[in-house]
């Protein structure tokens, strides 16, 4: 449930800034290389992880970061990062504070087996498990199709004559509510609420210069639990709406509570039961998860004294009430990371942003938090697919980042406010030093795996590639490339600069090999950039397969890979020649190579 105010914003301020023109070389969205599947035995991982271990052990040692306070005193965490290519955690960090040798009950030790309240990171799992059981298909039919209540209420109050005051539900889809654009209320009775369960109980309105509520006004379960279906539709419709449908995002912790009820009735099956069945067993998470209620063991769960731990969100557990740990948060992950529930195809259509945000590097998806960096020294930009959440007590965060195969999950508990601004530190301290190395490891990867000269086995042919990386320099760079004798790069269909990216596409042969498919992306890097906002900038993504030749394009070649993830051959597919991998002997013959430690 996000109460209070927590974004990842922060983590923008250690990359460089956004500009047209910060960069020669344009590449395509995405990752610039293969993701990684190696990190643990990486020297620069290995380097990265010191690093942030003694930054963390300082920020607890000091209560104090450079980016801001952290009170180790009141305030427990776990951190996690994170590879779908590894079974074991690339980094991980359990920290007990003081506080906690006088809590109540609950444990006196975290670790990633630790049940935490995670709050509106629940949203995540309210949308996985709809898309699970109904996919995307459904996200453009109206909510009023699938909740009679509202379309009751549509019927009722007439927002075409009145918009300020009525919702007008027949515009409002269901994706819509999935992505924070519908426009509809933040909450009702329960948070936002003065006197709420969670707010100021028997509150003085007069302290605040508000008037006292007529009887008509006040909302049927304020003061108490929190509301059932039945009063929630009686009270919410009423109240009135922020935007018209699809104006902008406008975050709602209510339309998840509406999704689960719209769920409901797709499925005939009541939402907890949807998500043990369709979520939580499917991936085999411990008994330590569980969505309305607490875990009945509560010996091994953090619980802050004064905490929301027992607090009964009823239907409002589709908005923040999830309880998990770290761990299944981690399998959680890597399940949207991997597609073990989702068919890839709609996997990459939800990891994708559906509205801006007023900050330039900032959009939101469904229920995604997406944070764009621009990481150095190759000025790439990474998408990172977030879910923060917060609820007394506790504050989590869940990042996907597609490129890499990686993500992170961050959970903490204490006193408030501490969490959020505590999990703010921790997660600047990962971005700013665990980050860079992963792009610095995936390069390195693949310059291990594809760096070299490949040649054509036909004797009268006058056909070679040379790939390489560079540091400063996003994907696979093309130094040489000769084709029938031909210099491609000086011809019509090159230019000085050529790197390769990844298409994502790939296939696997019999032998056990795979091809997979790379795009070229052709450029001058010598011209001088004039700045202007329609001057041309980074627009390679038009150009791609712009030139072809008997319906191949100039950009499109293969790369064949052996089982031990080192390329055999590349194959320029508009010359329709295959070229092997060859080595630079001592005295500086080449000779082909089949197999490559």
């Amino acid at each position: 449930m996000q109460i209070g105010h927590f974004s990842t914003l922060s983590l923008l301020g250690l990359f460089l800034p956004l500009t047209s023109h910060a960069y020669p070389n344009c590449p395509l969205l995405g990752p610039d290389f293969p993701a990684p599947t190696k990190l643990s035995c990486s020297p620069t991982i290995q380097s990265a992880k010191a690093i942030l271990t003694r930054a963390l052990t300082q920020v607890i040692n000091s209560s104090n970061s450079s980016y801001g306070p952290f009170d180790a005193t009141n305030t427990s965490f776990s951190l996690e990062v994170f590879s779908i290519h590894e079974s074991d955690p690339v980094f991980e960090k359990h920290f007990t504070a003081p506080a906690v040798a006088t809590y109540q009950d609950g444990t006196k030790n975290v670790n990633s087996n630790t049940t935490y309240r995670v709050g509106s990171l629940t949203k995540l799992m309210t949308v996985y498990t709809f898309l699970i059981e109904a996919g995307d298909m459904k996200f453009n039919d109206p909510i009023t199709k699938y909740v009679p209540e509202l379309r009751d209420a549509a019927e009722a109050l007439n927002a075409t004559q009145d918009p300020i005051d009525y919702v007008a539900w027949e515009d409002v889809t269901i994706g819509e509510l999935a992505s924070q654009m519908s426009g509809i209320a933040r909450d009702y009775s329960g948070f936002g609420e003065l006197d709420s369960p969670v707010g100021e109980q028997g509150i003085d309105p007069s302290t605040l210069g508000l008037p006292p509520l007529n009887a008509s006004a006040v909302p049927l379960c304020a003061g108490g639990a929190f509301c059932d279906r039945q009063q929630f539709f009686a009270g919410f419709t009423k109240r009135h709406p922020v935007y018209a449908p699809s104006t902008g995002a406008i975050y709602s912790n209510a339309a998840y509570m509406i999704l689960s009820y719209a769920l409901e009735n797709i499925t005939g099956i009541d939402f907890p039961t949807t998500v043990q069945n369709s979520l939580f067993t499917p991936l085999n998470l411990s008994s330590g998860t569980s969505w309305t209620l607490p875990p009945a063991d509560n010996s091994t769960a953090i619980i802050p004294d004064g905490s929301s731990f027992a607090l009964n969100l009823g239907d409002e557990t589709a908005a923040g009430g999830m309880y998990t740990t770290p761990r299944d948060a981690v399998t959680l992950g890597r399940s949207i990371l991997s597609s073990a529930l989702l068919r890839p195809a709609l996997t990459r259509r939800w990891m994708k942003p559906r509205v801006f945000t007023s900050a330039a590097l900032s959009s939101v998806g469904a229920p995604w938090e997406i944070q764009r960096l621009q990481i150095s020294p190759n000025h790439r930009l990474v998408d990172l697919y977030t879910k923060a959440g917060d609820i007394p007590g506790y504050s989590s965060l869940i990042a996907l980042i597609p490129s890499w195969d990686l993500g992170f999950v961050i959970m903490t508990a204490g006193a408030d406010p501490g969490p959020t601004d505590n999990i703010v530190v921790l997660a600047d301290l990962i971005a700013k030093i665990f980050l860079p190395a992963v792009e610095t490891a995936a390069r390195e990867e693949a310059d291990a795996a594809f760096s070299g000269t490949y040649r054509s086995s036909n004797p009268n042919l006058n056909s070679s590639i040379t790939l390489t990386t560079n540091p400063r320099k996003p994907g696979l760079g093309i130094t040489s490339w000769i084709s029938n004798s031909t210099d491609v790069l000086a011809s019509k269909i090159g230019a000085p600069s050529a790197r390769l990216y990844p298409s994502g596409l790939s296939r696997k042969l019999p032998n056990g090999d795979s091809v997979t498919g790379y795009r070229a992306v052709f450029e001058d890097t010598s011209a001088t950039p004039m700045g202007g906002p329609f001057t041309p900038a980074c627009e390679t993504w038009q150009t791609v397969d712009q030139t072809y030749w008997g319906s191949v394009a100039s950009d499109e070649f293969l790369i064949t890979v052996g089982s031990d993830g080192v390329a055999k051959s590349v194959t320029p597919r508009i010359t329709r020649a295959k070229l092997e991998r060859v080595d630079i002997g001592a005295r500086g013959e080449e000779r082909s190579v089949r197999y490559r430690v």
